[in-house]
C-alpha cells in the first residue's frame, strides 16, 4: 500500500511539473505575440504620418516623383503586416521600403531647400523617425522575447513537454540582413 501512495505522489509530481512547464511555454508564446503587435502597432502609426508627407511629396511631384511611388509601397506594406502572425519576412520588406524612402525625401528636401513646405516636410521627417526608433526598439523587444521562447522550448525538460503536450513551434527572430552586410560580420560556429 505504500508503494501505491508513492507512485501516485511521483504521478502528481510529474503532472505539476508538466503543467507548469506547459504554462512557461504558453506564456512565453503569448510575451512574444505581443511584443510582434508592439512592432507592427509602431509599423502602423507610420501610416497616420505618411499620408500628411504624401500630400507635402505630392508638392514636390515636379521635382521628385519617384518620392511618391516609395512611400505608396510603404503604406502597402504596412497595410499587410499582421499582428497576429509573426512573420519577420513582412517587417524585412517595411524597412526597406521605411529606409528607402527616407533616403529619398532626404535627398529631395536638401535639394529644393527654400521651397516653403520645408520645415513642415523636415517635421513629418522628424516624426518618421522617432516612429524607427521606436520600431528599433521593439524589435530587440521581440527578439528577446523570441530568444526566451526559443530556449523555453528547445531546453530540457521542457523540450520533452513541448514535443509530447504542448507542440509549439520556434519563431524566427528579426534579422537586418542589410546592416549585417554593412558590418561586413558573421557569426560562424566552430566545429
Amino acid at each position: 500500500m505504500e508503494l501505491l501512495y508513492i507512485l501516485i505522489g511521483v504521478a502528481v509530481i510529474i503532472a505539476l511539473i508538466t503543467v507548469v512547464i506547459h504554462n512557461g511555454i504558453i506564456s512565453r508564446r503569448n510575451t512574444v505575440v505581443r511584443s510582434w503587435s508592439n512592432v507592427i502597432t509602431y509599423e502602423r502609426q507610420k501610416n497616420v504620418t505618411l499620408p500628411e508627407l504624401e500630400k507635402h511629396a505630392a508638392e514636390y511631384k515636379d521635382h521628385e516623383s519617384e518620392l511618391l511611388s516609395k512611400i505608396t509601397a510603404l503604406r502597402s506594406a504596412i497595410d499587410q503586416a499582421s499582428s497576429g502572425e509573426v512573420s519577420t519576412d513582412n517587417l524585412k520588406a517595411i524597412e526597406t521600403h521605411t529606409a528607402s524612402m527616407l533616403g529619398s525625401f532626404k535627398v529631395a528636401v536638401e535639394a529644393y531647400p527654400n521651397l516653403e513646405m520645408a520645415s513642415i516636410t523636415k517635421s513629418l521627417m522628424k516624426e518618421i523617425s522617432e516612429l524607427q526608433d521606436n520600431i528599433a526598439a521593439a524589435i530587440t523587444i521581440f527578439n528577446r522575447n523570441v530568444e526566451a521562447f526559443n530556449t523555453g522550448i528547445q531546453t530540457f525538460p521542457n523540450s520533452l513537454v513541448n514535443t509530447m503536450v504542448t507542440k509549439e513551434k520556434s519563431y524566427q527572430s528579426f534579422q537586418n540582413e542589410e546592416a549585417n552586410d554593412s558590418l561586413g560580420f558573421t557569426l560562424a560556429r566552430g566545429e
